[in-house]
């Protein structure tokens, strides 16, 4: 039930480009911490919207015009 308002959600984010854009796309260096690797929020997205690469849909946000 949570799709529709994290796809838009997802969209105000990544249009703004700053550290939000880098915690939904889960880029950051270092070592993962032990244990089960917690769920992204671009693979809950990816999963919501079925078959489809994530850059395909970065790529969608992107291309929004105002």
């Amino acid at each position: 039930m949570l799709g529709r308002p994290l796809a838009t959600f997802l969209g105000h984010v990544m249009r703004r480009g700053k550290l939000e854009h880098l915690v939904t796309t889960g880029k950051f260096e270092g070592k993962r911490s032990r244990g089960r690797q917690r769920e992204k929020i671009m693979d809950g997205l990816a999963t919501w919207l079925g078959p489809g690469k994530v850059s395909d849909i970065l790529a969608a946000v992107k291309d929004r015009d105002l």
